[in-house]
């Protein structure tokens, strides 16, 4: 379906507000009344104070039960782990049922939610991992019967192996929730099967983010993910940041079976703590491993003039498409579901179609591409890849692209398809 401008296309824009009870006086919609116009979203966006919670869903053209925008503000978030469909035993639920599957995968990230002081009505972010497009159907059906008509998350999926044997689908999400605290909070909890050193999910405090870019690490895979932590943990340290304000691990790796010997890898090197939650993307690369790492930023004193400041180590050339790091001295950010071409075509067709989708998206969460913190993005083949490195020239500034990570995997969500990302941008 062709763009069309959003007044156009709006199916649901709704406001969810936390600690206002005055809200629907105000003019301002109470949770689960939807905006009636554009011009009246933007109007009461604007003049909403900067530190007042809220998230705005902006449907869009998205898949019913999801939104194309999710913007939030003045809440902790809670990431979780990657959720595989394993019962409380740690046994694989529902056979080779995709249908059983997510199931299992939905009622372990419910519970997983409630454990952080969250839950379905608090989704920001879904991130889904399946076997097939039919099963990342088949997810999205089924998390919209959960959730609420008012509540729809942005969604990103990509098609590739998980790291346990016969497992068709998982998910891990970004959500608000209802604790409050100054210090990042990991949670373990029972309900699910886990590791009792990890996490399976984290509450990061209201305040602002540092997204760090995937870093690989061509050595021998015995020595690849020690090495690519200790990479990011040293730029963490450069920041004056601590492994305790961690957030979430992201691990693109050659092989999901990897997954248990990287878990314990990041258990070392987080010693007489839970280790932060981890996501595992199997990807088709030369390097067996590149981990990526989001950071609590603690804020204080007057707002900085640049809430997105783009930077990269001394040590590391700087690329004109990435930055190594990005800050993020803000809590309001955009989550963007993940982009596809509109329609089929080559290589080159398909990157500008999406980049020239968020070029529309971005001003209606009152962003734009120089205030992108960070992106993910999946090709599937290597002539995708290159050609994205070309497009992205022609529309970021090389002085402020965002953190990004770049993984070539099994297949794309949508037939024809050769191309997808999705974005988090900053609203300033």
């Amino acid at each position: 379906m062709a763009w069309r401008s959003l007044a156009a296309v709006l199916a649901v824009c709704c406001t969810i507000l936390t600690g206002c009870p005055a809200a629907k006086n105000a003019g301002v919609s109470a949770p689960g009344e939807p905006q009636s116009s554009t011009r009246a979203t933007d109007a009461e966006a604007a003049a909403r104070p900067a530190s007042e919670p809220a998230i705005q869903y902006l449907a869009l053209d998205a898949p019913a039960g999801t939104a194309r925008v999710v913007m939030v503000q003045g809440f902790p978030l809670v990431h979780t782990r990657q959720l595989l469909p394993l019962d409380v035993e740690g046994q694989l639920a529902g056979g080779g049922s995709a249908e059983k599957q997510v199931e299992q995968v939905l009622t372990n990230l419910e519970a997983v939610l409630k454990s952080a002081g969250s839950d379905f009505s608090k989704l920001v972010k879904v991130n889904v991992y399946a076997d097939s497009p039919r099963t990342a159907d088949l997810f999205r059906a089924q998390m919209s019967q959960r959730l609420e008509a008012a509540v729809r998350p942005a969604i990103s999926t990509v098609v590739t192996p998980l790291s346990v044997a016969g497992a068709l689908v998982a998910a891990d999400a970004v959500a608000t929730s209802a604790e409050q605290g100054d210090r990042v909070a990991l949670r373990r909890c029972e309900a699910v099967a886990g590791d009792n050193g990890c996490a399976d999910a984290a509450v990061m405090p209201r305040g602002g983010v540092v997204y760090l870019s995937g870093w690989p690490d061509k050595s021998p895979p015995a020595e690849a993910p020690a090495k690519a932590l200790a990479a990011l943990l040293e730029m963490v340290a450069d920041l004056k940041l601590q492994p305790a304000q961690v957030v979430q691990l992201k691990a693109f790796v050659d092989s999901a079976g990897m997954a248990d010997g990287i878990l314990a890898e990041v258990k070392k090197i987080f010693p007489g703590q839970l280790a932060p939650p981890v996501v595992f993307v199997e990807w088709l690369c030369p390097a067996p491993v590149e981990i990526e790492m989001v950071v609590h930023l603690p804020l204080s004193g007057p707002a900085p003039e640049d809430v997105v400041r783009y930077q990269n180590p001394a040590s590391v050339k700087p690329s004109p498409v990435f930055s190594r790091i990005v800050v993020v001295g803000s809590d309001r950010l955009a989550y963007i579901s993940g982009l596809y071409a509109r329609a089929a075509g080559d290589a080159e067709a398909q990157i500008r179609d999406v980049f020239e989708q968020l070029k529309q998206i971005l001003p209606e969460t009152g962003s734009d591409l120089e205030h992108l913190a960070k992106a993910t993005y999946y090709v599937n083949d290597e002539e995708t890849s290159k050609m994205l490195g070309k497009v992205r020239l022609d529309y970021y500034d090389p002085k402020r692209a965002p953190a990004a990570s770049l993984a070539e995997v099994h297949g794309m969500a949508e037939a024809d398809r050769a191309f997808t990302m999705d974005m988090i941008a900053v609203r300033p």
